[in-house]
């Protein structure tokens, strides 16, 4: 039997038309190590009813070279309407009679905040029917990836998915560099990311702490002047900017802890931004009850706090050797993220699974 991947390329959640992010490459590159054919970007297949639907004809010429009992991998969720979304995984699992392997990368129900242009599946803000929507196409899965426990538990909530899930872990971060700097001790923190989602940064202006700033500027709030912002920069890039410090994995509008719907997001995902701190060499600072903090702190690989004021203070008065134990765990397990050793592992366990 052959195996196939699919998987959005071209946009965003927010419907933004952008470069094809690390995360899904990396998946793609991964894929092909362990023998996945890559079927390329699914955005482009609607065709009829204002590009919200799928022709048959088209699905049958996209899908051609698929036979019965293949496996095909999608990353999840696909960037395309839902309607189309709903046809194609209907088409392979009931016209093609495929096996299909979920890679979740997102539950966009757990996410939907409007004023950053988040939303649910089938493009709407209603929770109950977006989570309906989600719940629609899982159902379809023979297995299902996720990045956490938290997210595994929250699915198997839905009696509707009888697909096994399974825990991939934190996000692979290849590079085809197996060296990682060693950084001296600095007294800052790093943030890179989606600047708009981090309404937390407009409250450290009183802070005397060194924060680096990294990300198009925010359109929806004004990044206070004591921050450093040092612009943005594509991801296999960006890390070659970062001179030391802990990488800060943190969300929505609130320094004293996570507030808001993207804040509270992170007790069920797991930050691309983490895993590029930690192949970039850097520790990292991550919310106590978020679903990789556990992680963090037993594998020593960085600090697990409630508030930015915590985290400063744990920061400053950390010893030298705390922080060379914190540093070697972090080339360790960066090089096994630069070369996908565990994501690879569980594409290749979900793969031989029945």
């Amino acid at each position: 039997m052959s195996c196939y991947n699919i998987q959005s390329i071209n946009a965003t959640a927010t419907g933004q038309t952008l470069a094809m992010s690390k995360p899904v490459a990396d998946t793609i590159e991964s894929l092909g190590q362990i023998g996945s054919q890559n079927l390329g970007s699914i955005d482009l297949l609607p065709n009829i009813f204002g590009r919200k639907a799928v022709s048959r004809h088209a699905l049958c010429a996209y899908f051609k070279q698929i036979k019965a009992g293949d496996t095909v991998f999608i990353q999840y969720p696909l960037y395309i309407s839902y309607p189309a979304f709903w046809q194609v995984i209907h088409f392979l699992k009931y016209v093609k009679k495929c096996r299909l392997i979920f890679i979740v990368h997102d539950i966009n129900s757990l996410r939907i905040d409007p004023t950053v242009g988040m939303r649910g599946m089938g493009h709407t803000n209603d929770v109950k029917r977006s989570l309906a929507n989600e719940v629609r196409i899982l159902r379809l899965a023979s297995e299902i990836l996720v990045p956490t426990a938290a997210m595994r538990d929250f699915l198997k909530t839905f009696n509707q998915i009888s697909a096994s899930i399974n825990i991939f872990g934190l996000y692979e971060h290849l590079s085809n560099s197996k060296e990682i700097p060693v950084f001296p001790k600095l007294h800052k923190m790093v943030f890179a990311g989606n600047l708009n989602k981090a309404r937390f940064l407009s409250q450290l202006n009183q802070s005397e702490f060194h924060y680096e700033i990294y990300g198009n500027k925010p359109s929806t709030f004004v990044l206070p002047s004591s921050l450093d912002y040092r612009g943005s920069y594509p991801s296999e890039e960006l890390s070659s900017h970062f001179t030391g410090g802990f990488g800060l994995v943190w969300d929505g509008s609130s320094i004293d802890g996570i507030s808001g719907v993207i804040g509270d997001y992170l007790r069920y995902n797991s930050p691309f931004k983490a895993s590029m701190f930690l192949a970039s060499g850097l520790p990292v600072i991550v919310w106590r009850q978020s679903a990789i903090a556990n992680f963090v702190e037993s594998n020593n690989l960085g600090l697990a706090v409630d508030s930015l004021a915590e985290s400063e203070s744990a920061i400053q008065n950390i010893t030298d050797e705390k922080y060379n134990k914190l540093t070697a765990n972090v080339r360790s397990f960066g090089l096994q993220l630069r070369q996908g050793v565990q994501f690879t592992t569980a594409l290749k366990r979900a793969l031989i699974s029945d």
